[in-house]
């Protein structure tokens, strides 16, 4: 089973997974049944998830077994969910708007964070101070598609919500805006924990 930092899990069993863990996990697994994968190295055979709380104050960090994974939702699949009818918040205006872009890039991309919770499970997490979160794949960073990242940050700025994307490299995540502004190193998030790495080690 392969899964990604970002991926929402459905849990089979959201009751047999949370252990000790407080009573608040308890009460929103039982409502949502809803996990994000972390990034991290679990032992062979599990997955290293995290749950979302009503407040942003709670967020959990568990490790379930691979068999408690039932639905897999990457944020790819997210992209073209109908947004019709739906709340009138600024992330999902700025997501709106922002798959034009996206999808003009030519790249997999999907939301995440609050905004892609909520287009998986139909929970209303996301708010009016919400940012919006969004993955972009580039497992191999050329210098053609860093100049189109570079672009895409363009766009992506001034629509109702702040957006905060991150780039999953074959090295690791970097910020989009980092990528784009940054002289010469990029913040680089890895199982192991971030550091710091020079843009010219990241390109093929």
């Amino acid at each position: 089973m392969t899964l990604r930092p970002h991926d929402l899990i459905r849990l089979r069993d959201p009751g047999g997974c949370v252990g000790d863990a407080p009573a608040w996990v308890r009460a929103a697994l039982a409502r949502t049944p809803w996990v994000v994968v972390r990034r991290s190295d679990p032992p062979t055979g599990f997955v290293a998830v995290g749950v979302r709380g009503d407040v942003r104050s709670h967020r959990y960090a568990l490790t379930v077994t691979q068999t408690s994974v039932g639905a897999v939702l990457a944020p790819e699949e997210l992209a073209d969910v109908d947004l019709g009818g739906r709340r009138d918040l600024p992330a999902l205006r700025a997501l709106a708007a922002a798959r034009v872009h996206l999808d003009e890039c030519a790249m997999p991309w999907g939301p995440t964070g609050s905004v892609g919770f909520e287009l998986a499970t139909g929970t209303a997490t996301a708010t009016r101070e919400s940012d919006l979160d969004l993955v972009v794949r580039m497992p191999v960073l050329t210098s053609p598609a860093l100049q189109r990242l570079g672009e895409l940050y363009g766009r992506l700025q001034g629509l109702d919500a702040r957006v905060d994307c991150q780039v999953e490299t074959g090295s690791g995540a970097v910020a989009l805006a980092e990528l784009a502004t940054s002289g010469s190193e990029v913040l680089v998030k890895t199982s192991a924990g971030p550091g710091l790495v020079p843009i010219a080690e990241l390109l093929a």
